[in-house]
């Protein structure tokens, strides 16, 4: 059964990025190629350190399928997005991203470069909420809560196949807040027009 839910975890995960591409692809969202390099290295890093840790593909499926995803949805943005230079946030964000990188190669420990990284995904997402509170139309729904549900679902194979290591439901854990909350925060927006936009100034 975890293994048919971890595919299936994968399978959600790529079917969110698949929405991410038809929405850039229609015109309906509008990425920053900045943050979206900045998410291959960090997601690269992730699902490289959570394999090593965990020693399970199949808790590692998500993680995996999330590298492919963006990998390719950063390639097909490359001709609709605009490559603006990292803002501060995703300066942090880079810097948190090679402190676990540089923690993985001193430390020989692939549990601390990934959690390390959680705190560099979660400085990442700051510019998207931003970027969204300034203008509603940069992000639909749909993509961040299918990408959101995978993540839950890519929790319960970890504790079906729990192992003892607690920091095995820290990527899973914040990624499934933080996607559900991009998702929730476009609905709200996109059901509440009048809600005065906020400027996105770095």
């Amino acid at each position: 059964m975890t293994i048919l839910l971890s595919l299936f975890g994968a399978g959600i995960k790529l079917s969110g990025y698949g929405r991410y591409i038809l929405g850039i692809a229609r015109g309906e969202m509008r990425p920053n190629m900045a943050t979206w390099t900045l998410w291959v290295f960090l997601s690269s890093m992730n699902s490289a350190s959570y394999l090593l840790m965990s020693h399970d593909p199949y808790k590692s499926a998500v993680a995996m399928a999330g590298t492919t995803g963006c990998i390719l949805t950063y390639v097909f943005a490359l001709r609709r997005g605009s490559m603006q230079g990292l803002n501060r946030w995703d300066r942090v964000a880079l810097s948190i991203g090679l402190a676990a990188g540089a923690a993985w190669w001193f430390l020989k420990s692939a549990s601390s470069a990934n959690l390390i990284l959680q705190a560099g995904f979660i400085i990442s997402m700051i510019p998207t909420y931003r970027g969204l509170l300034a203008d509603h139309d940069t992000e639909k729904p749909a993509p961040w809560l299918l990408m959101s549900a995978a993540y839950a679902i890519n929790l319960i194979v970890v504790v079906l196949r729990w192992d003892g290591n607690i920091i095995g439901l820290v990527y899973p854990g914040i990624n499934m807040i933080s996607h559900a909350g991009v998702g929730i925060l476009a609905m709200t927006l996109a059901a509440s027009p009048k809600i005065a936009k906020v400027p996105a100034v770095d």
